[in-house]
């Protein structure tokens, strides 16, 4: 009768014990850019360098501040790497919202028109990063973030 007890009592113990796990939502921090021209022709290949690029952070009040900072790997918060054969742009998003809010960047290219980048700020533990992307008003899909998303540059 003892040992039944122990059983019924232990079962329960792992029973209750039981941890359901949160679902969990993929976070990005970065953006993936393939810049091209009207001809489709990458930019970064031949045209544009970093000093040809700045990313501003969209503040909630709506100010405007350059992201230079000479203390980071990154001082723009963006990079140009090569990826195979071509360059592409890796921006690092504005993340600086309310978990479940918006927060904007706005990337300028020297010769060509700006371009929005938006991203609902995500918490997930303590790992913060964007769920939702939006480039230039235009919504990303989830399948297309993890490689470099073809834009075409606007005059």
């Amino acid at each position: 009768m003892k040992n039944l007890l122990l059983i019924i009592v232990s079962v329960l113990s792992f029973i209750a014990c039981k941890k359901e796990e949160a679902k969990q939502t993929n976070l990005y921090d970065k953006v993936y850019l393939n810049l091209v021209d009207e001809n489709g022709v990458n930019v970064l290949n031949s045209k544009l360098t970093m000093a040809d690029l700045d990313l501003y952070y969209v503040t909630s009040t709506g100010d405007k501040i350059l992201q230079n900072h000479e203390n980071l790997d990154f001082p723009k918060n963006m990079n140009i790497v090569n990826e195979g054969v071509d360059k592409m742009l890796i921006v690092f998003a504005n993340v600086e919202a309310q978990n479940n809010e918006y927060a904007e960047s706005i990337l300028k290219v020297k010769g060509y028109d700006d371009i929005t980048i938006k991203v609902k700020v995500q918490k997930n533990g303590g790992s913060l990063g964007y769920s939702d992307l939006f480039l230039n008003g235009k919504n990303i899909p989830v399948d297309l973030r993890s490689k470099p998303i073809k834009l075409q540059l606007e005059k």
